[in-house]
């Protein structure tokens, strides 16, 4: 059950209490003449309970009113809530005074002080009336989430006199912009069409999808880092295949190249084989062959000299022995006449003189000895010529062992080399190779949270099947269509226009709408104040009689203010029947009263219904019924308090 108000508490600005005390169950009447501040009531319980704004008219009640107090009680639980008179020409006071427990004397005006704010008390007022965590959520997405909070709950509670005699305005404050559309969206929360259960699988929902985005982004990760990195797999695919740890034709085609690569980090390094340096020998060929070219140098430049020799010794020969031969014919000649001055031949004097026949016996004798010289030494030259050329021969051919075997030592040197610097890139490949996949590769997770992602979208599925809209429609069709039932009921009581016509609630317009013969009527097109008034009372009271079975979070109280204006003049005194003229209006009155009281006695559990009206009637049941007169010079607010003013306060 929610809860009720057990009394109401003024305080002077100079301490004193004005008790208002209630009945915490069925009907509660406040009667008097105009001008008491019956109608103030609904402002000031309206502004205990969170409201922003006060809205008290000015006159006494602002004047001479210091605090504001509301006593709540529900099943035994019991809050006083005292608000701060904001003064004349103000909207909102700034103090909030909260007390909690069993209260057995209000407070003096000296124990109240700021101990919460206004925000906390609205904060608990909608925890105290039952209403849990829920939010609305708009199908279009037009308008952002909306909580019920106990502001919302009120506009089932309060009936004001301007609004009760409306033909427009069926719900309290719906008169406000974008209230209206408040109403449409918790009116399913507070009627039960969506209960607890439905906020849970809100939550639950939540929950699960706020799961799920973290997966998603996770994997957006993973794969915005597997896209930055497929440059990076490339390289590394090239790398392997260079140093001949990945086949030539291997090619990455998914994120399968994650597992290869881990696959091939996982491959031994190679021991290195022990290899022979090279170096020295190397070296030492490369210096037996300098010197033997060297040698091979000196020995061509050798046989070049002796064949040059050789040759100058021929072509001396050559000459020597035509000379010799031409000497020889001197044998032709007569013996030397002593001065050569005849020829030895003819006898014939000569005008140059001839050599001698001894002097060129001589030459030739000189010659005969050079070329004999000659003809000794060839041999000895040509022998010499043969031994330089077959030691050139055999320097040539150590030369060619030596090249050869420099070639093969180079090129081992080189084949070790190359091994070596191979081991060494793979061992740098396997290294490169690790703090890749350490960077990119996804974790062993991944997997787990693909499944993980797919169980939670079955699952957000599942609860979106149970959060159906068409059901709480559905629901919602249902529950109004029974509330209707009892205002067509309790229409039955009261002689209305269209009185025994199905009535129903019109969610979408907020009104009330009777299902004729004739088509659709809505409140806006039923005539007179009588029955403005007699469809605001019969359909508030059918709303709590759901409320109370379905025991809904919504305040256990109803306060109509003046729903008997349209029959009362309006200098009534003493709001007796007899002041009203007419016999219909006097028995509508009657029958507005005694629905009242049958609703009261129906609607269970406990259920407050609190009046504020001209009407004083003789029965039994409305004089019991009486919780204060305010006639002569009783009113809400004592005529003997003083104002702020009188005081001296500002």
């Amino acid at each position: 059950m929610s809860f009720s108000i057990k009394a109401l508490i003024i305080y002077s600005h100079s301490g004193e209490q004005r008790v208002l005390p209630f009945k915490t169950h069925g009907l509660n009447i406040i009667t008097g003449k105009s001008k008491t501040g019956k109608s103030a009531i609904i402002d000031i319980v309206d502004y205990c309970l969170g409201r922003g704004s006060f809205n008290v008219a000015e006159g006494a009640i602002r004047n001479k009113s210091a605090w504001f107090g509301l006593h709540l009680t529900k099943a035994g639980d019991e809050v006083f809530i005292a608000r701060d008179n904001p003064g004349p020409g103000a909207t909102n006071g700034s103090l909030v005074y909260f007390q909690r427990g069993v209260i057995e004397q209000y407070p003096s005006m000296d124990e109240i002080s700021k101990n919460t704010t206004a925000g906390s008390l609205k904060q608990f007022a909608t925890q105290f009336a039952g209403i849990v965590e829920n939010e609305h959520r708009p199908v279009t997405g037009t308008r952002d989430p909306l909580t019920a909070n106990i502001s919302h709950a009120l506009y089932m509670c309060f009936q004001k006199q301007g609004t009760i005699a409306s033909q427009d305005q069926l719900f309290h404050r719906m008169n406000e912009d974008f209230l209206p559309q408040s109403m449409k969206d918790t009116l399913p929360y507070f009627l039960g069409a969506v209960d607890e259960s439905h906020f849970q699988l809100l939550a639950e929902l939540d929950e699960l999808k706020k799961r799920l985005r973290i997966l998603d982004s996770t994997e957006a990760k993973r794969l915005q880092v597997l896209e930055v990195s497929r440059s990076r797999v490339l390289r590394i695919i090239t790398d392997g295949k260079r140093v001949g740890l990945i086949p030539p034709d291997y090619q990455p085609v998914d994120d399968s190249v994650f597992d290869y690569l881990t696959r091939v980090a996982q491959t031994p390094v190679e021991s290195p084989n022990i290899v022979e340096d090279f170096g020295e020998t190397i070296q030492n060929l490369s210096g037996e062959q300098a010197t033997i070219q060297r040698k091979l140098t000196d020995l061509n430049q050798d046989l070049r000299a002796a064949r040059s020799f050789l040759s100058a010794q021929t072509e001396f020969t050559k000459e020597a022995t035509e000379q010799n031969a031409r000497l020889k014919s001197i044998g032709l000649y007569k013996p030397d006449s002593g001065n050569g001055s005849f020829c030895p031949i003819c006898d014939s004097e000569l005008k140059v003189k001839l050599p001698s026949v001894d002097a060129i016996n001589r030459s030739l004798d000189k010659v005969k000895q050079q070329l004999f010289a000659v003809h000794s030494e060839s041999p000895y030259l040509q022998a010499h010529i043969l031994e330089i050329e077959q030691e050139i021969s055999r320097a040539t051919e150590t030369l060619r062992s030596v090249q050869s075997e420099l070639a093969r030592a180079v090129a081992e040197d080189e084949n070790a080399r190359v091994a070596q610097n191979n081991l060494v890139a793979r061992a740098r490949f396997f290294g490169r190779l690790s703090n890749f996949l350490e960077s990119t590769v996804p974790d062993e997770s991944t997997n787990d949270s693909h499944a993980e992602m797919e169980e939670l979208k079955k699952l957000i599925a599942a609860v979106q099947t149970k959060l159906n809209a068409d059901e709480v429609t559905s629901r919602m069709e249902t529950f109004l269509n029974l509330i209707g039932q009892k205002m067509t009921a309790y229409s039955g009581q009261l002689d209305l226009e269209h009185s025994g016509s199905l009535l129903r609630l019109d969610l979408k317009k907020l009104t009330i709408v009777a299902d004729t013969i004739d088509g659709q009527i809505p409140l806006q097109r039923m005539g007179s104040g009588e029955n403005w008034v007699g469809y605001h009372v019969l359909t508030h009271l059918a709303l709590h009689w759901w409320l109370r079975k379905r025991n809904r979070p919504v305040p256990g109280f109803l306060i109509f203010d003046q729903p008997t204006q349209a029959y009362y003049p309006p200098d009534i005194i003493d709001g007796g029947l007899e002041q009203i003229e007419k016999d219909s209006d006097r028995t509508a009155v009657q029958n507005l009263f005694e629905l009242m009281v049958y609703a009261c006695e129906e609607i269970d559990p406990e259920f407050q219904l609190i009046v504020l009206d001209h009407a004083n009637l003789l029965n039994d049941w409305f004089q019991d019924s009486i919780v204060e007169e305010w006639r002569g010079e009783n009113a809400l607010i004592p005529y003997t308090w003083p104002t702020r003013e009188s005081l001296g306060k500002e």
